[in-house]
């Protein structure tokens, strides 16, 4: 995706028009519109992905991407709560590595968040 947002929101609507399972395109897609700083849109597909989530390991890796678009948007105590929403979904499935990953995100917008 790197310099090339343009085409990969391209390939990231196609991808989600002729997929069957949309959850992975929306999130795909999603990060195109994040990398391009169209934050509405972005969040207009992570909040339709929320909803197709189903699963928490779904609901958690959806809310961590909303933290980084959050972050992204320096509104950092909006990411830092998602974040925490993350890590709690991971740590309650077992999934360490990834609570982890996210603790570490929650932590850091924390900080920042303090220091504005």
């Amino acid at each position: 995706m790197l310099g090339r947002t343009r085409k990969a929101i391209e390939e990231g609507q196609a991808l989600l028009a002729a997929s069957a399972s949309r959850f992975r395109p929306l999130l795909v897609l999603a990060q195109a519109h994040r990398r391009n700083y169209q934050w509405h849109e972005a969040a207009r597909l992570h909040e339709e992905a929320l909803r197709l989530a189903h699963t928490p390991a779904r609901e958690a890796l959806d809310r961590h991407q909303i933290g980084r678009r959050l972050f992204d948007e320096a509104r950092y105590r909006e990411a830092a709560a998602e974040f925490e929403w993350a890590h709690d979904l991971y740590r309650t499935i077992g999934r360490m590595r990834l609570a982890g990953v996210t603790l570490q995100a929650l932590e850091r917008a924390r900080e920042v968040a303090v220091s504005r």
